[in-house]
């Protein structure tokens, strides 16, 4: 009996001391790396080009993979950097070509929001032979990693053996830049069968359309980054010297504004 009753006393202080030794978990220790950072913008391309109209449509997704909405920054209205190399040799500069504003650009993006920017790039100086593109998305995602989203993907230029790219001989027609209603120095350049517009609005986005006042040869919609605007129209066939034609803007729920291409 006495040696029951010394061995309980035993086992008693035993389960003391185990319980003692024991440090209960905080719930910070537990949950402090339950959550993850949001990742970057994802990039989709897509290129096809048109060897007759010495052009390159290029059609590029960027898109909010996360199950959130996020914070976007691009430090320029720069959205992306796109090059197009043959082997290792740059024949394209996206950036260097065309101009963007300084002013940094702040979204919202929803989850799984996509948006897509389509381009089309007049390229008369490619020979026969295959070309990568490669682009790089320019946005940072608050708190995701700092990491390049890049994407690539190739086309091909196929000619005839007497056939070699155009000589490009005219000179481009360059307008004075325009102001009018929503829109302020707009710039109008023609090269043949490509129209370049630029200029700056304080819309957020707008359609457009190029016209004669009679027969409508094209039309799209743009989206504004920091106060500037930048699209290409590719048309079927280079306008004539004396046919005279008109794009139209208009800002989403407003006015038409109507400028003189030539």
């Amino acid at each position: 009996m006495k040696k029951t009753w010394l061995l309980a006393v035993v086992t008693a202080i035993l389960l003391v001391v185990a319980g003692c030794g024991k440090e209960e978990a905080k719930p910070s220790q537990v949950n402090s790396d339950s959550s993850e950072p949001p990742a970057p913008l994802t990039l989709d391309t897509e290129v096809a080009y048109d060897s007759s109209a010495n052009t390159l449509s290029a059609t590029i997704k960027m898109t909010n993979p996360n199950e959130e909405a996020v914070d976007v920054t691009f430090n320029t209205s720069q959205r992306y950097q796109l090059i197009i190399k043959q082997g290792d040799k740059i024949v394209f500069d996206y950036g260097s070509e065309f101009m963007f504003t300084e002013s940094i650009i702040e979204e919202k993006w929803a989850a799984d929001e996509q948006k897509i920017f389509d381009e089309v790039l007049l390229l008369d100086k490619l020979e026969t032979g295959e070309y990568s593109v490669e682009v790089v998305g320019l946005a940072q995602v608050d708190g995701a990693p700092e990491i390049a989203v890049t994407d690539e993907t190739t086309f091909a230029v196929e000619r005839s053996a007497s056939e070699k790219p155009e000589e490009d001989t005219s000179e481009p027609s360059t307008s004075e830049p325009q102001s009018d209603g929503a829109f302020r120095d707009v710039q109008i350049d023609v090269n043949d069968t490509m129209i370049q517009v630029s200029g700056f609005t304080d819309e957020v986005e707008f359609e457009w359309s190029v016209s004669d006042g009679h027969n409508l040869y094209a039309q799209g919609a743009a989206e504004v980054t920091g106060g500037g605007f930048s699209f290409g129209v590719l048309l079927d066939e280079a306008p004539a010297d004396d046919q005279q034609l008109f794009l139209e803007m208009t800002p989403i729920g407003g006015e038409v504004t109507s400028f003189k291409i030539q």
